[in-house]
């Protein structure tokens, strides 16, 4: 597929938030679709049974692509902020300045001139909800998520923690909005943001489009994961590897929560999914055992390895599913689109 193309295909589908909304028609925002936006961090390019990982199974993430457009060459940022930044300001790192992640405690963050993504989708009618992972500053009340448009968050400021007790550099980080929210730790971060995820969905009200922006931890360091899933890949004799395994399948698992949410709801036949990863993943540091073949390099690099990552679009509009998209595409690309 050309770009041209690709185009089509994403923005033929993604056009409907504008054309359902003629100005002064009553009720017209609850024509505009809802947007489901998952975004895994570090998954590697072949750690999906949908590039060919004979390790491990994806069926839930393999089947958005199935049921959708499957991009092939879609790139990001080879690390985690400077790629989420641009997802919600719709501005590549030349523009924001953003070119490495967020240190602990520092007093870095998005530009507050900004106006993102959960914002411009507010001022259409939108309720806006995230989950997860934010990393996009947090010094002060206007950098966390509830400052930049969304009306509710549960999820973690910085960019990585400990996956059960939820402690970053000495100090315990999880919110529910601005609050800290103690009584999540000893609990699994992913349990935590399918639940939430799950839980918005359904309860979503089809008057009022949803836009849920749901980061899940998964993959990123330190390795954890239940003893379970861990269980499942004993035969891997790399011991990293098999966390890595494990915790992909978890994500898999919760991805598959969601989706089957959305089949349940109320909002299932006009929604927009989007799937995607934050960069490559890493493979000669953080103790991590990623896959990226056949692309060279991964996170941190500005091989292919490190920016080509996993993403496709499904739902509402899709008319050709199982389609895969051979044209470029980048992260900047979806707030345009969205908007």
């Amino acid at each position: 597929m050309t770009r041209s193309l690709m185009l089509g295909v994403v923005g033929s589908l993604l056009c409907i938030l504008s054309r359902s909304a003629a100005d002064g028609v009553p009720g017209s925002e609850a024509k505009r679709p809802n947007i489901v936006f998952i975004v895994a961090d570090d998954l590697g390019w072949n750690d999906v049974s949908l590039h060919g990982s004979p390790q491990i199974p994806t069926p839930h993430i393999d089947a958005i692509a199935h049921s959708g457009v499957h991009l092939t060459n879609y790139h990001v940022q080879p690390v985690c902020t400077p790629t989420r930044s641009t997802f919600l300001s719709g501005r590549h790192v030349i523009h924001t300045g953003i070119y490495m992640p967020f240190a602990q405690g520092t007093a870095l963050r998005l530009n507050l001139s900004y106006t993102l993504l959960p914002a411009y989708l507010k001022k259409l009618g939108y309720r806006t909800a995230a989950v997860g992972k934010w990393h996009l500053g947090q010094n002060v009340e206007k950098a966390l998520p509830t400052g930049r448009g969304f009306d509710e968050y549960l999820g973690y400021w910085s960019g990585a923690e400990d996956y059960y007790t939820h402690d970053t550099h000495g100090g315990y980080d999880f919110q529910d909005g601005t609050e800290c929210a103690i009584k999540y730790n000893n609990t699994y971060s992913t349990y935590i943001f399918a639940e939430r995820a799950v839980n918005t969905i359904l309860e979503a009200d089809p008057e009022q489009p949803l836009f849920l922006y749901t980061a899940f931890q998964n993959v990123h360091w330190p390795l954890e994961a239940p003893a379970e899933y861990v269980a499942r890949f004993s035969h891997i004799p790399n011991s990293e590897r098999q966390y890595v395994a494990a915790m992909t399948s978890i994500l898999d698992d919760a991805v598959g929560n969601i989706t089957d949410a959305l089949k349940r709801s109320r909002i299932a036949d006009n929604t927009i999914l989007i799937f995607t990863s934050d960069n490559g993943g890493p493979v000669h540091d953080e103790n991590t055992e990623s896959n990226n073949y056949p692309l060279r390099g991964g996170k941190n690099t500005l091989w292919n390895g490190g920016t080509q990552v996993v993403g496709m679009i499904a739902g509402k509009g899709i008319e050709n599913p199982g389609t895969d998209c051979h044209g470029m595409m980048h992260a900047s690309d979806w707030l345009p689109s969205l908007v």
